[in-house]
């Protein structure tokens, strides 16, 4: 056996092992796990969220405030320990997925974006994707609380987007970067009235728990939605205006939407509707297909 097909059988081997991981029934139901520390962070933000419609302070309205919450509870450091590997775990499943599960692109019978399934698979792969960055950033910041005690999350953004600024072409890469997400939050919001998010649960077998799925995905998509829509525009309007440093992520757009024309009652809204999207989280842990 010559160098070139020993390679070859490793690779060969490597990849047999990763399609394997993908199918893992114990991988996938360790990985729901995932769901529900997502589906905790965005009921306790929404939370804060209504508290600050309500004129109530309610603190730092990110991820890493809803998380120094639950630090803040008796054994919360033991949950945050299992949520961040949980949300890791999550991210791991969604890139073997991408790769080499049912989303890869191995298995489209073409890679012609043109062509419908092609077209699909990319869609798939890409989502897998995206997801996958989505559980590493809310695994990120648990791990941030686990070895070195939380973070201003909303000076990170400010931080964050004034090095991006500086950069050659910096302020039109950060409107990009803002309509991307705008355009997410759009997505959030179709996809949560059409039910798209529909073909990927099994149905359940109780008429009440089909109720609560239906009713919960779509408000809470459109709470969702509508968060992300607002980061979005603050990141462009931050942009737009050459002050970078007032973009400071989740928190300043709620807190912006509050000292809009009836922004409380929009607040309160959104911050039910995030509430909402947590508990959809997690019953999607229990019926999501993860196929």
């Amino acid at each position: 056996m010559n160098e070139n097909e020993k390679v070859r059988q490793v690779a060969d081997s490597a990849d047999a092992a990763a399609q394997e991981a993908a199918d893992s029934r114990w991988f996938e139901r360790v990985a729901r796990a995932g769901f529900i520390a997502n589906g905790l962070v965005h009921s306790i933000l929404g939370a804060t969220a209504v508290a600050i419609g309500l004129g109530q302070g309610g603190g730092e309205a990110d991820q890493a405030g809803a998380i120094g919450q639950i630090a803040a509870q008796p054994f919360g450091m033991v949950l945050i320990i299992i949520c961040s590997l949980g949300c890791a775990l999550m991210a791991l499943w969604c890139l073997v997925n991408a790769f080499f599960g049912s989303a890869s692109l191995r298995g489209a019978g073409t890679r012609d974006p043109q062509h419908k399934q092609g077209r699909r698979q990319w869609i798939d792969f890409f989502k897998m994707v995206g997801s996958a960055i989505a559980y590493v950033v809310v695994a990120a910041t648990f791990s941030q609380f686990v070895f070195g005690g939380g973070a201003d999350s909303g000076k990170s953004s400010a931080q964050a987007s004034t090095t991006v600024a500086k950069a050659p072409g910096g302020l039109f890469i950060l409107m990009a970067v803002g309509a991307v997400i705008a355009i997410i939050g759009i997505a959030f919001c179709v996809n949560g009235l059409r039910r798209k998010w529909k073909d990927e649960l099994r149905r359940p077998r109780g008429a009440l728990t089909r109720f609560l799925v239906g009713f919960t995905g779509v408000v809470g998509y459109l709470g969702k939605g509508v968060t992300l829509l607002a980061v979005g525009i603050l990141v462009v309007v931050s942009a737009a205006t050459g002050d970078p440093e007032e973009f400071t992520g989740i928190d300043g757009a709620l807190k912006g939407m509050r000292d809009q024309p009836f922004g409380p009652y929009l607040l309160l809204a959104v911050g039910i509707g995030l509430v909402l999207y947590g508990i959809f989280l997690a019953l999607r842990s229990r019926y999501d297909r993860m196929d």
